[in-house]
C-alpha cells in the first residue's frame, strides 16, 4: 500500500515539473475544479491557468498537458476547452500581467483521488441502493357538482376559448386584407451593397490615416484593427470569428482555402493584439505599422475577383 501511494506521488511530482518546465520562471501553473468530489458518471471541469508576465518571452501552447482521452488518475475526457488568454483576476499574483487557461469536462468510474498540482479530486461511487418506495393510501370521493357550479368551473375556459377564436378570425382578416393589396407600381432600387474587400480597404486607409498608435492609444489602435479584419473575414468565406477570442479565430482562419504566408501574417497580427491589449505589451510603432500593412495585404491577395 504505502509503495503504490509512494508511486502515486512520484507519478504526480514529474506531472507538475513537465508543467512548469514548459515555462519562464516567472509563470506559473494552477489548478482549479468546480468540485473536490465526483460520483461515477457525474462531471467536473477541471481548470489550468498558466499566469505569465509581459517581460517574459511569448509562450507556445504547448504549455499545457497534451491530455486527448484520458488524464492520469482515472478521468475520462469529455470535452476540452481552450487554450485561451484572459485578463488576470485581482486574487491572482501580481506578477501576473495576463492568464492563459485551458479546461476539461471530466467523468469518473472508478473510485479513488485524483491528484494535481495544488487540487485533489475524490472518485466515489453513485448511490443506487435503496430503492425508494411510496405507498400512497387515498380514498377516492365522489363530488356531485350542481349545475351552477358546473359553468362557473367552465366559465374561464369557455372565456378563453372565445378570445383564442377572436384572434385568429383578426389573424385572417389582415392576412386576406395584405395579401389581396395591390403592389406599389413604383420600384425599388437595389441596395448599393459594395464588396467585403472595399469596405475593408477604406476601413484599414482611415486607420492608417489616422495613426492613433503615435498618441498613446494603441489597445483602441488593435480593437479596431482586429474588428475590421473579421468583419471582411466573415462576409468574405462566410465564416462567423467575430464574437469568437483570438485563439478560436486563428483556428478558422487555417482552415481558410489561402495561401500559407496570408495565414501567417495574420495570425501574427492578431496574436500581438491580444499581448497589448490584455497582457499591457508595449510595441514599437513599426510594429503597428507592419501589422496594419499585413492586414492591407491580405484583404488584396484573397479579395474575391470582381466580374465585369
Amino acid at each position: 500500500m504505502k509503495y503504490g501511494a509512494a508511486i502515486k506521488v512520484v507519478k504526480y511530482a514529474v506531472l507538475a515539473f513537465l508543467f512548469l518546465s514548459g515555462s519562464e520562471s516567472t509563470s506559473q501553473v494552477e489548478f482549479t475544479s468546480d468540485t473536490g468530489r465526483i460520483g461515477w458518471g457525474e462531471r467536473a471541469t477541471i481548470t489550468a491557468r498558466l499566469g505569465v508576465s509581459a517581460s517574459d518571452n511569448i509562450l507556445t501552447l504547448d504549455s499545457f498537458p497534451q491530455w486527448t482521452d484520458t488524464i492520469p488518475g482515472g478521468l475520462e475526457i469529455l470535452e476540452t476547452i481552450g487554450p485561451d488568454t484572459v485578463i488576470a483576476q485581482e486574487t491572482d499574483p501580481s506578477e501576473w500581467d495576463y492568464v492563459i487557461q485551458k479546461s476539461w469536462i471530466v467523468t469518473a468510474w472508478d473510485s479513488g483521488f485524483a491528484n494535481f498540482p495544488g487540487l485533489q479530486i475524490q472518485k466515489v461511487p453513485t448511490r443506487t441502493n435503496g430503492k425508494n418506495e411510496l405507498v400512497v393510501h387515498a380514498e377516492i370521493i365522489d363530488v356531485q357538482w350542481t349545475t351552477s357550479e358546473k359553468i362557473r368551473r367552465a366559465m374561464p375556459y369557455v372565456i378563453a376559448l372565445i378570445i383564442l377564436l377572436a384572434i385568429i378570425g383578426l389573424g385572417y382578416y389582415f392576412y386576406k386584407k395584405y395579401k389581396n393589396k395591390p403592389e406599389s407600381s413604383s420600384l425599388t432600387e437595389p441596395e448599393n451593397i459594395l464588396p467585403p474587400h472595399i469596405v475593408a480597404l477604406q476601413k484599414l486607409e482611415n486607420l492608417k490615416t489616422r495613426e492613433s498608435w503615435l498618441k498613446g492609444d494603441e489597445k483602441t489602435f488593435q480593437v479596431d484593427l482586429s474588428q475590421i479584419i473579421r468583419e471582411y473575414i466573415d462576409r468574405r468565406f462566410g465564416v462567423s470569428s467575430l464574437d469568437k477570442t483570438s485563439a478560436e479565430a486563428v483556428s478558422i482562419i487555417r482552415l481558410l482555402d489561402i495561401s500559407e504566408a496570408d495565414k501567417m501574417s495574420l495570425n501574427s497580427a492578431l496574436m500581438l493584439g491580444d499581448q497589448i491589449k490584455f497582457a499591457k505589451f508595449k510595441a514599437a510603432h513599426d510594429m503597428h505599422v507592419k501589422s496594419l500593412n499585413d492586414c492591407i495585404e491580405f484583404v488584396q491577395n484573397t479579395k474575391e475577383n470582381e466580374v465585369d
